[in-house]
């Protein structure tokens, strides 16, 4: 959304909440169903995801990295913009409040909520308190409970349980707000987002910094999206090829 380049396939859903940002189409394609992409295996050289793929279920995600496998030629590259739950995580740990109230731009209302709530709206926004949109039909998870979980289970475990609790809804949410984009139901740091490209197949899986590549095409790329740029301190961003 609000992405385009020239000689580039713009592949996103149209939906009317995004309407003024959403650039023109190229490929109509609903990324939450199990629906093939509309392209020819080995027919494109570069993909690109920009925070995208934490709005996704895992599930869908590890089902468009096997399409992206499939549409993607022999060497073909892959880069993946994510928010960074490894560095989200270690800001909670180290009680750094300033870096996590930075994601929404030191907005007063999300200041006043707990660190814990604050850390479960960026991963995992429908069991946020700060989720007014859903408050009535799926319950937050406390202060008290959050803290509890990141006390008692180690990093994955516990990122994975907040994600899980808040895809349960999925369907709920799908049937509530079908024309509009989901906020954050995934987490995804460095070693969970090797381990499944790798699963699909993918090799040479490596962090990349803002608008570094070592493809040309790729070079200066990131600031051509907004969420990137509006993210740049939060945001994980990784290569890897076919």
């Amino acid at each position: 959304c609000g992405f385009q380049k020239q000689g580039w396939i713009n592949l996103d859903k149209p939906s009317a909440h995004y309407a003024r940002w959403q650039k023109p189409i190229d490929l109509k394609h609903d990324l939450m169903t199990f629906s093939p992409i509309c392209a020819r295996n080995e027919s494109i050289d570069i993909a690109y995801s920009s925070h995208t793929i934490e709005h996704l279920g895992d599930e869908y995600v590890d089902y468009l990295f096997k399409e992206v496998y499939r549409i993607l030629r022999s060497g073909g590259v892959f880069r993946i913009a994510v928010p960074d739950a490894d560095r989200l995580y270690d800001a909670y740990k180290e009680n750094n409040e300033t870096y996590i109230n930075g994601w929404k731009g030191n907005n007063t209302e999300f200041n006043e909520l707990g660190i814990g709530e604050k850390l479960v709206y960026i991963l995992a926004s429908y069991k946020s308190r700060y989720s007014t949109k859903t408050s009535s039909i799926i319950k937050p998870f406390t202060e008290e409970e959050i803290e509890n979980v990141l006390r008692t289970k180690d990093k994955n475990t516990a990122l994975t349980y907040f994600t899980t609790e808040c895809q349960k809804h999925i369907p709920l949410l799908q049937k509530t707000y079908p024309d509009q984009p989901f906020d954050h139901v995934a987490w995804w740091g460095f070693e969970k987002l090797k381990h499944a490209l790798e699963q699909v197949g993918f090799s040479n899986v490596e962090k990349q910094q803002f608008d570094c590549s070592d493809v040309d095409e790729l070079k200066n790329f990131d600031s051509l999206n907004q969420d990137n740029v509006a993210k740049r301190d939060y945001t994980l961003i990784v290569e890897c090829k076919k």
